[in-house]
Order: structure tokens, then sequence, then C-alpha cells
């Protein structure tokens, strides 16, 4: 990609929007008039991209896409003890949210303002003389799709909020306006959509456009997803005068026909009667789903989307700044431009901790992270574990035990550093310590990315954008919602099934056919989840397969959030994902599945490319674990030390499978290296058990975890009337946005 000259452009077209007083002005120091503006196709392209340079500001960077999708089962922010209160993202994301968090007035003014530029262009063009120029139409229908996907977005967030369909007039009087019904907001963008869809104009991937531009496949799978997200559960208004004038408050919604019925158990689901969650009738619900299923239908239908078969492959691409234009798995990605913008792999990521040897800047802080729970619900074999949960950090450590001699021997005269018994620095993957809620996510990775990128970061003093596109919708995504239109619609039917197959089997092109701990195979693995699917015969059980997948596939990809949030199950979701943890650190009749030690070796080699191009294997003095060795399931292929004796003493298993002991530094080393924390075994120590250990504050951090919704329960025994809290995942409007809409806004829900 050529990134830094498309962003230039980018940043060209977003001065024909943002500052447009004198940018083709050839006959006086005054603005431009609009009608001049949408006279020229190329002045139209000029600010259509300007939209663009819109989405590489804040809300996509981070504000949207890393913050707002944490607060799962899966996916948590890095505050939990004290910090999980306050007025940031660590207090709102554990739904402590206060209305003096500056980072909602943020998102709130940049959304507003791209959706203002977006009704800007689409009025301007509407009322052109170029308004049915084929060219003119796709950029009309790429601004109307952007400004469905930030409103989209607004509503995920705020709930209702002002809708604002057309540009600001001169007089401001459709700007400074209240709430409205987010059903009303919906629909209108369903129906704006539908024209884009009917209009044609807009072109699939592959067909003279990029997943870096607005598409077809993306507008339908947009269109689908508004759709699902009308027809599912939504937090409602309290039964306040506004919300009942505008007729948006839970009593009006009940009265119209809405229910708070789960739609397959025919119970109540977790809601109140002042924060009540709501859902349309059923047969409101069904012709939404109905909808929904023909666009994804088409998508699939028209073939261009697929999945890559390499799931590692595509986050590979995407760390290196590589568009796949072979099978367009990433349906939109937000064009960020390298050293310009974008979060992805400083905010959310592999850690790296402090400055390194070979990567240089500590450019990242891992914000975001996910739980040992969630590491162990990948079977043994599934590609996408080592991926998405990464229980190491990346650091400089001091390493001994290679000498001149071994290392001539091994790598033919290559010049690489040289340990000594003293040490030196050498940047190695190193596990953490016992952090149950606090490993990161892998799938933004420094290891990955480009020549270009190592470069520029071993000299960095400061933070600079990593240019990773952020992605707004993936080929799976399609897939797993297809499914779950059909199992609403006709239950879990054959054409259900076999999409939801399709998503879990593309997790085991790349697998080894036997897990290194003999605990299973893949064919095996592979064939108990399709003996699941094809066992589910209601859709309460197969939209439990469904979400597993969906956590599975998507970790950390601010998704899954919105998915619990239209099934009503994310309070479900982050309650049993602490039951779980307590079970498995506690373990039933005496069984943990936490082991009180894990064992890895690091690989003999790293491969590198020298100054002609060739591969040439390196000594790897302790820098890369070899994850496939790592004892996640016990080191006997159970969950119990070998034997049910003390590892250190009886070796018999470890030793059989290459796990090798150091010898002292006379004698020479069986391996390359322990390190100085690690003489005795290639293990790591927790104590209690790995993800377990007990510490003074554990009571204060597991109860606040998500405790503004879900309770501040403390892992003990309990009933769930220490669950069930305030119904409230929505976020407050900021005090200065409150404050300069002269009364027409108001915060809900009990902020």
């Amino acid at each position: 990609m050529k990134n830094l000259f498309r962003t230039t452009i980018i940043c060209v077209g977003a001065l024909a929007i943002t500052s447009c007083n004198d940018w083709l002005d050839t006959k006086s120091d005054s603005q431009l008039e609009e009608s001049a503006l949408y006279s020229s196709i190329e002045d139209i392209k000029l600010a259509t991209y300007g939209v663009y340079a819109d989405l590489c500001d804040e809300p996509y960077t981070q504000l949207m896409t890393i913050h707002q999708g944490a607060g799962t089962d899966i996916e948590l922010i890095d505050g939990i003890g004290q910090t999980a209160v306050g007025d940031n993202e660590r207090g709102g994301l554990n739904y402590n949210a206060t209305t003096s968090w500056a980072k909602l007035g943020t998102l709130w003014e940049k959304q507003y303002k791209t959706i203002e530029d977006c009704n800007r262009i689409a009025d301007g063009i509407a009322t052109s003389p170029l308004a049915t120029d084929p060219e003119v139409m796709k950029y009309s229908a790429e601004v109307r799709v952007i400004r469905a996907m930030v409103y989209l977005d607004l509503i995920r967030v705020f709930g209702d909020i002002p809708f604002q369909w057309n540009g600001a007039k001169s007089d401001l009087s459709n700007v400074n306006v209240s709430k409205t019904d987010r059903d009303v907001i919906l629909d209108a963008l369903i129906a704006d959509l539908e024209n884009v869809v009917a209009e044609d104009k807009l072109p699939w991937c592959g067909d003279g456009t990029t997943s870096e531009h607005i598409n077809m496949g993306y507008a339908r799978g947009l269109l689908a997803n508004i759709y699902m997200t009308r027809a599912g559960f939504a937090l409602r208004e309290d039964n306040n005068a506004n919300a009942e004038a505008g007729g948006y408050s839970s009593t009006k919604k009940v009265a119209a026909g809405y229910v708070k019925t789960d739609p397959y158990s025919g119970t109540d689901t977790y809601s109140d009667d002042t924060y009540q969650t709501l859902r349309p009738s059923d047969a409101d619900r069904a012709a939404l789903y109905t909808k929904a299923l023909e666009h994804l239908k088409a998508v699939i239908d028209k073939g261009v989307h697929q999945m890559n078969p390499s799931f590692a492959d595509e986050w590979d691409k995407l760390n290196k700044l590589e568009l796949d234009q072979t099978y367009y798995e990433n349906m939109f990605e937000i064009p960020m431009g390298f050293g310009i913008s974008g979060e992805l792999g400083y905010s959310i990521g592999v850690r790296m901790n402090g400055t390194t040897t070979d990567w240089g800047f500590s450019n990242s802080s891992g914000k975001v992270k996910t739980t040992a729970v969630h590491l162990y619900s990948y079977a043994p074999c599934d590609t996408r574990r080592d991926i998405s949960c990464i229980a190491f950090e990346l650091k400089n450590i001091d390493r001994t035990g290679l000498t001149n001699s071994n290392m001539e021997e091994e790598i033919g005269g290559i010049t690489v550093p040289v340990e000594t018994e003293t040490g030196s620095a050498v940047t190695a993957e190193s596990l953490v310590k016992n952090k149950p809620w606090g490993l990161y996510l892998g799938k933004w990775d420094v290891r990955k990315m480009s020549e270009r990128w190592k470069v520029q970061n071993r000299t960095a003093s400061l933070k600079f954008g990593y240019g990773i596109n952020t992605v707004r919708m993936r080929y799976p995504q399609i897939l797993l919602w297809y499914a779950e239109c059909e199992n609403e619609l006709n239950g879990p039917t054959t054409a259900a099934k076999d999409a939801l197959k399709a998503v879990h089997a593309r997790a085991y092109n790349d697998a080894p056919a036997t897990s290194y701990n003999e605990v299973s195979t893949a064919s095996g693995e592979l064939a108990a989840f399709n003996t699941d699917v094809d066992n589910a015969t209601t859709k309460d059980e197969f939209l439990a397969l469904i979400s597993l997948e969906n956590a599975l596939e998507f970790c950390g990809e601010g998704f899954r959030k919105w998915d619990l949030i239209r099934w009503n199950k994310l309070h479900d979701a982050i309650v049993k994902a602490k039951k779980d943890y307590v079970d498995m650190r506690e373990g039933d009749n005496g069984t943990k599945v936490f082991q009180e030690k894990v064992y890895f070796k690091y690989k003999d080699y790293e491969e590198v490319t020298d100054e002609n191009g060739n591969v040439v294997k390196l000594m790897a003095p302790e820098k890369s674990i070899d994850w496939s060795s790592v004892t996640w399931y016990g080191t006997d292929g159970t969950n119990k030390p070998p034997l049910g004796s003390d590892p250190s003493k009886d070796k018999t298993w470890v030793n059989s499978h290459g796990y090798r002991y150091a010898k002292k530094a006379s004698d020479g080393y069986d391996y390359p290296g322990f390190g100085k924390d690690n003489k005795d075994l290639n293990g790591q120590s927790y104590v209690m058990n790995s993800f377990g250990q007990e510490y003074a504050n554990f009571d204060i951090e597991f109860s606040t975890i998500c405790g503004g919704l879900v309770g501040t329960w403390d892992g003990t025994d309990c009933d769930d009337s220490e669950l069930k809290v305030k119904n409230r995942y929505l976020m407050p409007i900021y005090n200065n946005v409150l404050s300069s809409s002269n009364g027409r806004l108001y915060n809900s829900y009990g902020y």
C-alpha cells in the first residue's frame, strides 16, 4: 500500500470539508459557494476523501474501536481494583462511568462532526447538476454508508441521541436539537441504505476498489447488522417527562408492543422496572431478521468475500500494512497512514515492556486485556489461541549460556551478540506472572510489523502512528450473522450449521495434527465441535454455540460487546466468566484446571534474512518461546503434575518431552540458556497455580471487574442478588455537551 501518498491525498480532501474558506476560491477571500463545490466531480471526490480523513481521528483510532469495545467477558480494560472507578476509561468500561469523562465528549463531538460532513456532501450532491452521474452517485453512496456506520456507533454507546439528517442551516435551527427515538434513526438508516443498494453504484471489492473504500459488500453487511440491531434487545429510557413526550420511554415502548421476554425460553431477561431492556414484538422481529438474512445471503452468494484459509496470515498482512486482495476477508478497513494515525498495536496488542534491543522504543501500552478463562476456552489445537491470548511480554532480559564456539558452529559466521556468563540484554518473550485477567491481545503484534516500522521505531523517542488499519467488518461475521438469522427464523437449519462450522474449521487449517501435550488431535477437536453443532436442536442451544464462536474468532476486535447487547447476554456472559474463573481455580473434587507450574521451551533457532535476501538460522538465546510446547493442560496431558508428585523431583515426563535442564556454566549447557531466574527448570512457577495465585488485593480486583454492571461479588459463595445491580451499560452524555445544549439534552439511566 502506498500509505503515505494515500494519506496525503486524504488530508487534502479533509481541507475541502473542514477548512474550505479559500481552498479553491479564485474570486474572493470569502468561503467557496457550496453550489460551486458540487459542480465538479474532482471537488466532490476530494470532499468525500475528507470524510475518510475524519475516520482517522480519535473515534476510530481508539475511542470507539478500543475503549468502547471493552467491558465484556473476554475483553477488559486495564483498570481494576482502585482504578475501576473514576472519570476515565477505567471507570467507564467497568460500568462506573461519570458525566465528567472527557473522552465521551470527544467521541460525541467528533462523530457529529463526521455526520455533518456527510450530510453536507449528501445534500450538495442531491441538488447538484451532476447528481445522476454514476461516479458522483458512488461518492454519495460512500458518505451515506459512512453516516450510517457513525450513527449506529453513537446509538450503541449513548442510546437515544439527536438526529441530524441534513447539513447545518445558516441560522443553526437544525443543529441544537433534542433526542430522537433511536428506532426512528435506525429506520431512517435502513431506508437510506436500501436506496444505496438499489442504486447499485457502489463497486464490490476487486471491481475497481479495495477494502479501504466503502464497497457493496460492506454496505450490505452493515445494513444487515442495523436490521439485527433494530430487532434486538436494547436498554430503554426511563420514564422521564422528555422520553414520555418523545414516545421512547419504557412505558411508551411496552405500549407499542415491545417485550422483555427472551425469545427462546419465554422468560424475563436481565432487566428491571426502571431501566428496562426491551425488544420489538415477535412479528416485527421476524420481519427485521428476514431482511437482514436477504442482505447477508447476497454477500455470501456473490462470492467476492471469503475467509483467508490461514487465520495467522490474515493478521500478518494487517500488521505489515498489506491489503488482502485475494480473499477480501476484511470487508472495510479505515486507511490510517503509517506514522500519521492508528492506535492498534499501541493501546492494544502485544506488550513491549520498555525500550528493547530488537524493536526499539516502547511504543505500546496494551490497554485492553483478555483473560485466562478465555485462553482455556480454546481447544488445544485451535490456531487462534496463541494469536488472540498472549501470556508474555517483550522485554530486554539478561541471558547466559552461549559461547563463541557454539554460535560460530550454528550460524556459520553470521555476526550476532555473544552471550556471556554475566549476561547481556536480549529482547525476549517472557511469560507474565499470575495475571488471570491481564493477558495481552496478540492480533496486533510488533514482531509481525514491517521492516519499515522496525527501522523507524529503533530510532524513535516518542509515540507515532502505527498506521494499522481499523477493520470494521470481517467476512466471518457475515457467516455467523447468517447462521443467527437462519436460527432465529427457522431454528438451527443445515445452512445455519454449515456456516458456523465453516468459521470454526478455518482455525484448523494450519493446526498441528496433535497438540504437543498429547491432550487431543486436531481432527478429534474439529469432529467434537461439529458433533456439538449437529446435536443442537433448539434455538437457544445453537445461539450459545454462535456466541462461543464469536468469542473465539473476534476476541479483542471490539465487535463482541454489541452482539452480546443485542442478545441481552452481556451481563450473563460476564457473570459466567467470573464463575468459571473461580471453578477453574478451586476445581471440582480437587481437580484444578490451572497448573501449579507451566513448562515451556524456547526455540533453538530463529530464522532471519541476511543482506542478500537469504534465510539463515541464528541460535535464539531464549528469545522466542515455542508456544506449541507450553504445558497449558498439564505435564502429562492432564491438569495434574506427573505421577501426582512435584515436577522438580519427578523428571520422567519432562525429560521425555525434551524439557532440558541447565547445567553449570563450567560444564556447558544442554540447551541455550535458561536465564538467571530459571536455572532449575525451563518453567514458570505461579506459586499456587498458574493464573490463580492468591495475593493481598485479590478480592478487591476480582470484585471490581465490570462491577458497575454485575455487582461486586468477591469470588466466595454468593447468591444471584449479589450479581444483579443497576441495569445500565449505556454511557452518559458529557457535562460540557449538556451545558451547551441550552437544556435540550439530558442524561438518563440514573446518571
